[in-house]
This record gives C-alpha cells, structure tokens and sequence, in this order.
C-alpha cells in the first residue's frame, strides 16, 4: 500500500468549513462516519454473497455520501464508480471492495489522529 499524505485522503479546508473549530461535533462526525463505515462495508460484504445488485447499490450509494461529506473525496470517488458498476463481477467487486476498505483505512487513520 503507497503511502499517503493527509490531503491525499481528506480536504482539510472543507473538513474545517464544516467543523467551524467545533472539537465537539467534529469528535461526533468522526464517531458517526466510522460506525456508519463499518455498516456499510459489511452491507457490501453481503451483497457480493448474496449476489443483490440493489444492496450493493444502495450501500456504495449512502457510504460515498457519508465519505464526501467529511472530505474523503478519493474514497468517495471509489464509492462512485462502485455505485455505477453494479452489473460486475462478484471478483471484481471483491476486489474494488478491497480498495474500499484500504482507503477507509487510510481515512479512519487520520481522523483518529486528530486533524
């Protein structure tokens, strides 16, 4: 996995537009994406098992919402192409699923480190 910096992940300006020096709700926002996150993820999870095109529409759908509104704007652009490629493979969306979850990983880093 390469590296990357913090602006590589989360838009530090929007991030702070949105927070507006509230430590409080930020903490909030950051707790709520990250149990949304994992929600979503297990969503995916089911609907490759499950073969349901609607779930894994709906899960990428909501979960590429939640990431660009706290600035992961490279998470929610994998989200997006997840979204609009419902029709393929259970493989490729096991392993588009995996670049997911790396890239949240990435995120839920930076956001525990305190931004």
């Amino acid at each position: 996995m390469t590296k990357k910096n913090i602006s590589q992940v989360l838009d530090l300006e929007y991030l702070k537009s949105i927070i507006d020096e509230d430590k409080e709700f930020e903490q909030e926002l950051f707790k709520i994406f990250i149990e949304n996150s994992q929600r979503n993820i297990t969503k995916l999870e089911e609907s490759i098992e499950s073969n349901d095109k609607n779930s894994w529409y709906m899960a990428s759908h909501a979960f590429k919402g939640a990431s660009a509104s706290i600035g992961a704007f490279e998470l929610a652009k994998i989200l997006e192409y997840a979204q609009r490629n419902i029709e393929d493979s259970n493989e490729n969306k096991k392993q588009l699923l995996d670049k997911i979850k790396e890239e949240l990983e990435l995120v839920k880093e930076f956001l525990k480190s305190g931004i």
